[in-house]
This record gives structure tokens, C-alpha cells and sequence, in this order.
């Protein structure tokens, strides 16, 4: 019988399923017949690490501790250059003519962005993923005022001519050569993670994979299932046969955001039921009509909105209010700048450092005024040693002493102002930013001690939504509201449409 262990936000689910991994090997499995297949890359590689460092086990000891697509890849035997990369996409792209071929300017070049942000390769893949004629995912989206039906049919079967022509595939056609060729590997224990996001084809994959397997264990979370729009099969693990388990407590979540989250995701009709208890700490929820609003002057901070156009209106704001922070990955200011900045400071106190630091500050001083010419490459300086600013000034061409507003004069102008501030805002340069701005999509399986969330949603009202966007919308923000550990803070919109949250 499989097991499924559902897991609300917080309540371990990960650790969860690396102690079933322990209870087998204990019982002496192998470790390369236990599967550990996740969702996302981000989730198979935590579970993989934590295995490996609580075992004493190497990456080769792990080989199925992967994606689904990276277990297709994998099985299926095909080499690298067999998958298309941007440049078949690009190929594709102008043997179809794609640039003279559509006549308005949405519809242009649908490959630049390698399928991702390109409403045509978007259609197709749902359509591939979710087993739903291509025609029906085009007259159910809401996206088919941006494409015609006759172009889309057009790009589909050149894209797919081409692939035959070139023996080429992308990521669906592996999964598909996956189940039409049953390439299931023969394993003792299987763990199914973020089932909730899985797509119908990916779900055929995991019932051949089950077959095959003694001990089968899907784990997921069905009130965090937020990708439906992008193919997620929902109620095939909503209706999913098996023996249940909750985890039954949250090592995130404080009483308060536990009470107005479990009032939200109780609107939601299509789910399973569960019960789950939150820290003993009270934790605190606020209520602003402006970001502005809320202080970001001390801890750590999750910014998040329902849209990319909503986090990139929290970067302009954060930026201006003169606080570094992480967007998506990467960080407000050059690494290669502050690095710069830092090292030149420390000279200033009298520090010496080695010719790589050097060079760093160098590369950012302008010629003439902050160098003399010549003088960038350091030639002639002894690799080994220690230099400060006066063994600088006396021997390598350096002309200035000034703080660094002034002698690094490469820096541009908008950094150097941004930079400025955050640092009379008392921002450390060096280490993680302590602000992190996301959309909630993006933050699925974040958290941080404080949470400023944006309730802003598009200018579809929510009287408008269909019962199914309904609940995928309460889903989305519940994820929101569960990414907190001590303070919730909520920001309604004075003007536009803002989500409805229960008080």
C-alpha cells in the first residue's frame, strides 16, 4: 500500500522522509535501490545533502536522489547534445521565419526567452504535460489573446518536425519516452516528494516507478498546490488511494498566522482535510496600505508579491529606501563593487593585502585621475606580498587616498549613491543580503523571522474568478501567509485590486 504523508508548511516533511530513508538502511538497503525524487532540482538536491552528510554517504552512493526529469534523462540513456538548447530554439525560430511570419509585435520572436515568458511553447508544453488536446489548452487559456490558433498549430508541428529531423528532445519528451518505454529502474523504497505539483504525465511516471518499487511513500501538501496553470495535476493527489499521515506539527508557523491562514484555506472546496498544530509562540500580524510603511531596519526580511510586476515595484522601493537585498537570487549590489569598497576601506585603516586584492580596487580606479597609466596590470609587483597605500603610492601608481565615493570613480553614479545609502543606513556590505524580495511562486518552501506580504492581484476582480482560480488563489496566498516565523506583516492596496484576506 503506499503512504502518503501530508505535510503543512513547516512541519518537516523533508526530515520526514531522510528518516525513512535512515529506517531502511538500517535495515540493511542498499542505498543505491532507495529513490529520493522530487519536483524541483532545489528539493532533491537538499534531501540528497542532508543524506549524504548524516550517513557518510557520497554523491555515487545516491543515484537515484534526483528530479523526475533527471531520472528520465538518466534511464531513457540519450546524450547531452541530444537535448535542445537556446540555440536549436533559436534555429527553430528562424526556420519557421517566426520574425516575418506573426504580424503583430506579441507575437514575435516566441523563442528568446527559451520557452519560458513565451506564451506558444507554454501552450504546447501544458497540453504535452496535462494529456489535454492542444486545441482545448488553447480555447480554456487565458492566454489565447495573444496568439492565434493558426500559429500556434504552426509552431507545433514545426517544433516537432524539427526535433524528429535533428533527434533532438526537450524535458517532456523525455518523460513521455519514460512511460512509453517503461524505463522504470527496479527499486526497494521510493519517496515521492512535492507531489502536489506533479503533472499527469509526470504521474504516469510515478506509477510505473511505484509498480516496480516494495515500500512507495508520496509526500506532499495539496493546500500549497500553486501550479496549476502551469500543468500541476491537483486532484490526482487530492483523490490519491493510500494509508494517510499528517504531520501533525509546525516548527514555522506562531498561533496568530496559523489562525488567519487555516481561515483562508478552509474557503477552498477541493482539498484534503487536516489538522496540524503551530508553535507555541503568539507571533505578530500588521496591517499597512503602503510598503513604505513597513520598517525594514533590523532582522530578516521575506518581501513578497502575487506578480512579477509586484516584486519588481518592491526592488524600485527597497532600493530607494537605501537596504541591500537578494531579488530572485541575486543581490542589489555588484559583488565585484563591494568587494572593491571593502578592501579600499580597510587600506585606509592601514591594512595591507595581497596583489589579487589589489587588482580588484584597481580595476575600478580611472586612469590618469585614481592610477597612473600603466599601472593597472601591477607589473613588476611580487605576487607574495602585502601592500598597503603608501607602498601603492611610492611604487604602483596610485594617486589617491580619498574615501572610496571618490577614488573608485568606475563605479557608476547610481551605485555609488545606492551604495552610499545603505551604508549610512548601517546595511553590512559583506555576507547575505537580510532582505530577500520574491513572488510567492518563487518562495514556495522559503521562510525568514519576518514576512511583509502584497496582497495586490491583477485587475480581475475576485468576484470574476471561476471556483477552481478561486482556490487556486486562496492556495497561493496561504503559501504567503505561511512563510513567517515571528512577524506577518500585510499590505492592502489603497488604490487597484487587492486580495481579500479573512480578518
Amino acid at each position: 500500500m503506499i503512504q502518503i504523508f501530508l505535510g503543512p508548511p513547516g512541519t518537516g516533511k523533508t526530515e520526514t522522509s531522510i528518516r525513512i530513508v535512515e529506517k531502511y538502511l538500517e535495515k540493511g538497503v542498499p542505498p543505491d535501490r532507495i529513490a529520493y525524487l522530487a519536483f524541483t532540482r532545489r528539493a532533491s538536491l537538499e534531501a540528497k545533502h542532508r543524506a549524504m552528510e548524516r550517513f557518510n554517504l557520497s554523491s555515487s552512493e545516491l543515484p537515484y536522489f534526483r528530479t523526475l526529469h533527471s531520472l528520465a534523462y538518466l534511464q531513457i540513456g540519450i546524450l547531452r547534445n541530444q537535448i535542445m538548447n537556446r540555440k536549436n530554439f533559436e534555429e527553430v525560430s528562424q526556420w519557421l521565419k517566426i520574425g516575418t511570419f506573426f504580424g503583430n509585435e506579441q507575437e514575435s520572436g516566441p523563442f528568446k526567452d527559451f520557452g519560458y515568458g513565451d506564451k506558444y511553447l507554454e501552450l504546447i508544453n501544458i497540453a504535452r504535460i496535462t494529456q489535454i488536446p492542444l486545441k482545448q489548452i488553447y480555447k480554456e487559456s487565458p492566454s489565447r489573446h495573444l496568439v492565434t490558433w493558426q500559429n500556434l498549430e504552426y509552431v507545433a508541428r514545426g517544433l516537432s518536425h524539427y526535433k524528429k529531423v535533428h533527434s533532438l528532445f526537450d524535458y517532456t519528451d523525455m518523460l513521455e519516452q519514460f512511460v512509453l518505454g517503461g524505463f522504470s529502474p527496479k527499486l526497494e523504497v521510493v519517496i515521492i516528494d512535492e507531489a502536489q505539483d506533479l503533472s499527469s504525465l509526470q504521474w504516469q511516471m510515478v506509477h510505473q516507478i511505484a509498480k516496480k518499487a516494495d515500500h512507495v511513500y508520496i509526500a506532499g501538501d495539496d493546500d500549497q498546490a500553486i501550479y496549476r496553470w502551469a500543468g500541476a495535476d491537483i486532484d490526482h493527489f487530492i483523490n490519491l488511494d493510500g494509508q494517510v499521515h499528517t504531520l501533525s506539527q509546525s516548527f514555522r508557523i506562531p498561533k496568530s498566522h496559523h489562525q488567519l491562514s487555516q481561515r483562508l484555506i478552509k474557503s477552498v472546496f477541493n482539498r484534503r482535510d487536516k489538522q496540524f498544530l503551530p508553535r507555541e509562540e503568539e507571533g505578530a500580524v500588521s496591517w499597512y496600505r503602503h510598503s513604505e510603511q513597513v520598517n525594514l531596519s533590523d532582522g530578516e526580511w521575506l518581501l513578497l508579491a502575487r506578480t512579477v510586476r509586484g516584486a519588481n515595484q518592491l526592488e524600485e522601493e527597497v532600493r530607494s529606501r537605501g537596504y541591500l537585498y537578494d531579488y530572485e537570487g541575486s543581490s542589489s549590489a555588484d559583488s565585484k563593487v563591494i568587494q572593491a569598497i571593502t578592501i579600499w576601506e580597510k587600506m585606509r585603516d592601514g591594512n595591507k593585502f595581497p596583489v589579487v586584492d589589489i587588482r580588484k580596487v584597481y580595476k575600478l580606479m580611472r586612469v590618469h585621475d585614481q592610477v597612473a597609466y600603466g599601472f593597472k596590470g601591477l607589473q613588476g609587483i611580487e605576487e607574495d606580498g602585502l601592500y598597503g597605500i603608501e607602498d601603492l603610492q611610492e611604487s604602483f601608481g596610485l594617486l589617491v587616498d580619498s574615501p572610496w565615493e571618490t577614488a573608485l570613480g568606475l563605479v557608476s553614479e547610481r551605485d555609488s549613491r545606492y551604495i552610499g545609502a545603505c551604508l549610512k543606513k548601517g546595511e553590512k556590505l559583506t555576507g547575505k543580503p537580510r532582505v530577500r524580495i520574491s513572488t510567492i511562486h518563487r518562495a514556495k518552501g522559503a521562510q525568514a523571522e519576518n514576512v511583509c506580504l502584497m496582497t495586490d492581484v491583477s485587475k480581475r476582480s475576485n468576484s470574476r474568478w471561476t471556483s477552481s482560480e478561486q482556490d487556486d488563489e486562496a492556495r497561493v496566498f496561504y503559501v504567503g501567509l505561511t512563510r513567517a516565523k515571528q512577524t506577518l506583516h500585510l499590505v492592502h492596496p489603497m488604490h487597484g485590486s487587492g486580495y481579500d484576506l479573512p480578518a
